[in-house]
């Protein structure tokens, strides 16, 4: 069996500054999104994002994937939540240290580059977690 690294992404929907922290399962194929994201409101950014970001990667690979709570968009939703929201992704790599990359939209999707890639130390994630995940919206808005 292939090992996949824990993986959650945090949107942001630029119409209201809110924040979506979605867990991911494995799916089928591949990792997909799966069951309801965390709601943080934009004034609880500092205070909440970090743990939940820890919670939603620990949930991955405990929850058995159900295509009734795969997170599915039709085409013209995906492109409405495309033009709505942008989006950091996260996964823990096998060290234990975590990637943080922003993601832009590109075409029908989002990608990010090395640019606006961060790593973080395990020793570096209760200190540094929500200011870089921060940075990387910042890069992106």
């Amino acid at each position: 069996m292939i090992r996949m690294n824990k993986r959650t992404i945090v949107y942001k929907d630029v119409r209201t500054g809110d924040y979506l922290v979605q867990p991911y399962a494995m799916g089928p194929v591949a990792a997909s999104e799966f069951g309801e994201p965390t709601v943080i409101q934009s004034q609880e950014f500092e205070a909440r994002v970090a743990d939940v970001v820890i919670e939603n990667l620990e949930k991955f690979g405990k929850e058995k994937y159900e295509e009734a709570r795969a997170i599915i968009r039709n085409d013209d939703q995906q492109t409405e939540f495309l033009k709505t929201h942008v989006a950091v992704y996260v996964s823990e790599q096998e060290s234990g240290r975590l990637k943080v990359s922003a993601l832009r939209r590109e075409g029908g999707g989002m990608v990010g580059s090395h640019e606006d890639t961060f790593i973080l130390s395990k020793e570096e994630i209760p200190q540094k977690l929500t200011a870089t995940i921060a940075e990387a919206f910042r890069r992106i808005t």
